[in-house]
């Protein structure tokens, strides 16, 4: 632990809080209006206001701001402006340090230390927080000397640049991990296209658009339902292969010509959903709405296994018919080609992919703990730096 002194935070600064802005002050010129979401996010657009306003609320490069109220987590803080002039908007503080005592810089990291301590002591619901000025200035803040303080600021620095440094290489590393799996799915099956059968996707599947799903949806009762698929359960959690958890229905005798077979690859046929190039098998029987279609391999020819890695090979995008609100249909489809080897070696090469792909989700799973760890590194900088361990 550190055994720095220690100081109120109301005696090291004093807190100016911003100006109460009503929709109705919001304009399209005059000075940007400073919200919390601008603290957070840069893309986030601006208010302005054209009117008259007391100095106290003007903010220029250098300011010291310091958000007390919103969402936990995300919107407590403390930052340094470097936008231009503006407009500071309630809850808010603009901060002016006495220069005497504490740094600039070491006030902003050592304010961004206490954050889970602000919150805390925060009043309010889970989603909508505030703490309170009388609480905020009464938490205590680190006081080395100066000199001390400069040293841990640069300290800092050095150590936050490279971790932006890991973040920017991590990226990197995100992208090739994603291109990882359909590269060697588009490798392995132009190897096939080299030399084994070439079919039409007609001659091997069958091809089955959506229709109007049933209302309601009954109790899951097994192997006796089959799901209703909507075009918004190609996004549902899970295995990214297969769909097997939707609304259940019992279906009538009438509707059973209507059920497409466990295996099925289904996506979206029309819309911005195409864009999304989702691909899925179906774990159950189901019915499709008619935003989807289905393709369903002809087992004496494919194995449905085989037919969703191949389809993983091209994007949705590429054979739609484009437009303004893209689609695609029967004759899309039916002249694409797959390279179709005897089933005995479509097995192999099912049970080849599958090793694959698991190892590239292990993969992924690898890299988003290692992201979780990146995401605590920069509290870990500023836990060290603060007990005097950096």
């Amino acid at each position: 632990m550190s055994k720095w002194p220690t100081s109120p935070l109301g005696e090291l600064c004093g807190l100016i809080n911003g100006r109460a802005f009503k929709p109705s002050d919001w304009g399209k010129s005059g000075l940007p209006i400073v919200r919390i979401q601008n603290l957070n996010d840069p893309t986030k657009p601006f208010n302005y206001y054209n009117g008259d306003y007391k100095e106290k609320h003007r903010i220029d490069n250098g300011d010291i701001l310091l958000s007390w109220s919103g969402t936990p987590g995300t919107s407590f803080g403390c930052f340094r402006w470097m936008r231009g002039p503006a407009l500071l908007n309630q809850h808010i503080f603009k901060v002016i340090v006495d220069d005497d005592i504490i740094d600039g810089e070491f006030f902003i990291y050592a304010v961004n230390s206490k954050l889970d301590e602000m919150i805390r002591q925060a009043h309010g619901g889970v989603g909508l927080r505030h703490i309170t000025k009388k609480k905020l200035e009464a938490i205590h803040l680190p006081t080395p000397p100066l000199a001390e303080q400069r040293r841990i600021v640069a300290r800092i620095k050095e150590c936050m640049e490279r971790v932006e440094e890991i973040e920017e290489n991590s990226q990197l590393i995100n992208f090739e991990i994603e291109a990882l799996l359909p590269s060697m799915l588009h490798q392995r099956f132009e190897e096939l296209r080299s030399r084994v059968d070439i079919e039409k996707l007609e001659d091997v599947t069958e091809i089955k658009g959506g229709g109007s799903l049933p209302k309601g949806g009954g109790e899951d009762l097994g192997k006796d339902c089959v799901l209703l698929v909507k075009v918004g359960d190609m996004n549902a959690p899970g295995n990214e292969r297969i769909i097997q958890v939707s609304r259940a229905y019992l279906p009538a005798s009438k509707a059973l010509k209507k059920i497409i077979a466990p295996g099925a690859v289904i996506f979206p046929k029309r819309g911005g959903a195409i864009a999304t190039n989702k691909k899925r098998m179906l774990g159950r029987p189901a019915m499709i709405d008619p935003n989807l279609m289905a393709v369903v391999a002809k087992p004496e020819r494919i194995r449905a296994e085989y037919l969703y890695y191949w389809t993983q090979t091209f994007d949705l995008t590429d054979i739609s018919n484009g437009g303004v609100i893209p689609q695609l249909n029967r004759k899309n489809l039916t002249p694409l080609e797959i390279p179709v080897p005897g089933l005995d070696e479509q097995e192999s090469i099912i049970s080849e992919l599958e090793q694959a792909e698991a190892s590239c989700f292990e993969l992924r799973a690898t890299f988003e703990e290692a992201h979780q760890e990146r995401y605590s590194l920069r509290e870990s900088i500023l836990r060290k730096a603060f007990t005097g361990e950096l």
